[in-house]
């Protein structure tokens, strides 16, 4: 530590003393301890302490209970201290280039928090106690080494702004679908080779990086991001955009450098800008056919035969030793239309692990406009199947939706239960199947 640093920070900390300051900067003092007179200054409301050599805070910090704005961004913190849990009152906190391997918990008490910089530390995923930070609006997780996007995040509901640049990302979450209010998402730099659909649901999203990936292919369901206004997607391999972008009235900025194999829109299309781009690809969509596209959601508790209903659904052959769907799995079920000759209907199914573990994540994906296949196994019975809770689930997220009972292992047992009384008690379902699993 240098001893002018910390002289300079005393003189500091006394001028802000005799003349009541509400701010105060010891930045870049090479600053390894806090001279003790800084618990003095409890009219504090912005206290910058970034580019120092500090390895823990002390206890005096905790008496600047006014402070709303703490920088420790760039010092050699792994942890922090008990104390923070004091400054009730900090709505930013930077801890950008620190050396945290996972969140301090103490940090998950500051319920007031909007802000939190956490970018360039070691981090690998965060704690579930996060979601205490309900007034979180901005979270920078850029440069850690995230795998996967923390379940957590999906209970951050009031986030606008989600940084995820280089990381080591390879899929993107569903959980993202319930940011409803996120207006910017980064994720440049990392490796994520597909973008999930749930991308769609993500209605005030006007910001979205994703350069510097692997992604050959992007979902329509970008088309449905009304509010964009700038998507960069340069350096990465895509071969085709879809002409649902054509729907994004409002965008700006359409970036596609370095997208070496893209051939539509063609070359001389994609120089000419964002509107030549988005005037090529409405055109295209007017000559598509239309699409019929919807939303299967296969919920019930573990080991029923959920993913073997699927599989038989898709014409796949029967596993006898079909192994155990953890967290979600969705894929697609083309089917014939009942109507219309020559047409395909797409269900995207999404088939839930039943494991009570994943029951409270579970309802962040039961959307309304969806067909739920509610699954017990008839052996078992409907109340080992937690049939009532199941559809009270699905009458709380998705009231409108439709659903049909399934019961497996009908060749064992006759399906044994009040379907009267459970039909008038939960109106939206239509039917009751039962079926054997292997067929």
């Amino acid at each position: 530590m240098s001893s002018l640093g910390y002289a300079e920070a005393k003189q500091k900390i006394d001028w802000a003393l005799v003349t009541g300051a509400r701010s105060l900067d010891l930045s870049r003092l090479e600053l390894a301890a806090l001279p003790p007179e800084l618990g003095r200054l409890t009219d504090l409301i912005a206290l910058q302490l970034n580019h120092n050599q500090l390895t823990t805070l002390p206890p005096i910090l905790g008496q600047l209970a006014n402070l709303t704005t703490l920088d420790l961004s760039h010092n050699q913190l792994t942890t922090l201290p008990p104390v923070v849990a004091q400054l009730t009152n900090l709505t930013a906190l930077n801890l950008d280039y620190n050396q945290l391997r996972t969140l301090p918990l103490v940090v998950t008490q500051l319920a007031n928090l909007k802000t939190l910089y956490l970018s360039h530390n070691q981090l690998t995923t965060l704690p579930p106690v996060a979601a205490q930070l309900a007034n979180l609006k901005t979270l920078d997780l850029n440069h850690n080494q995230l795998r996967t996007l923390p379940p957590v995040v999906g209970q951050l509901t009031n986030l606008k702004t989600l940084y995820l640049k280089h990381n080591q990302l390879t899929t993107l979450s569903p959980v993202v679908g319930r940011l409803e209010n996120l207006t910017e998402l980064s994720l440049n730099g990392n490796q994520l080779t597909i973008l999930s659909p749930v991308i769609g649901q993500l209605a005030n999203l006007t910001r979205l990086f994703l350069s510097q990936n692997q992604l050959k292919t992007l979902p329509s369901e970008l088309g449905q991001l009304a509010n964009l206004t700038e998507l960069i997607l340069d350096r990465n391999r895509l071969v085709e955009l879809p002409s649902e972008l054509g729907q994004l009235t409002n965008l700006i900025e359409l970036v596609l450098d370095q997208n070496t194999d893209l051939a539509s829109p063609p070359p001389e299309v994609t120089v000419q800008g964002c509107q030549a781009i988005l005037i090529y690809l409405k055109e295209r969509q007017t000559k598509d056919e239309s699409q019929w596209l919807s939303k299967l959601i296969i919920v019930g508790e573990g080991g029923v035969g959920k993913t073997s209903l699927l599989r038989a659904l898709k014409d796949e052959p029967f596993q006898a030793q079909q192994s155990t769907t953890h967290g979600i799995e969705i894929t697609a079920l083309p089917l014939a239309h009942p109507t219309e000759t020559d047409v395909t209907m797409t269900l995207n199914t999404w088939d839930f692990g039943g494991q009570e573990i994943y029951h409270a994540t579970h309802q962040f994906f039961l959307t309304n406009r969806s067909l739920f296949l509610l699954v017990f196994n008839a052996r078992l019975g409907f109340e080992q199947g937690k049939l009532v809770y199941w559809l009270k689930t699905i009458r709380a997220n998705a009231p409108e939706s439709p659903i049909i009972l399934v019961a497996t292992y009908a060749d064992e047992r006759d399906a044994d239960l009040p379907f009267a009384e459970l039909k008038k008690q939960f109106p939206k379902i239509v039917s009751l199947y039962e079926v054997r699993n292997e067929d």
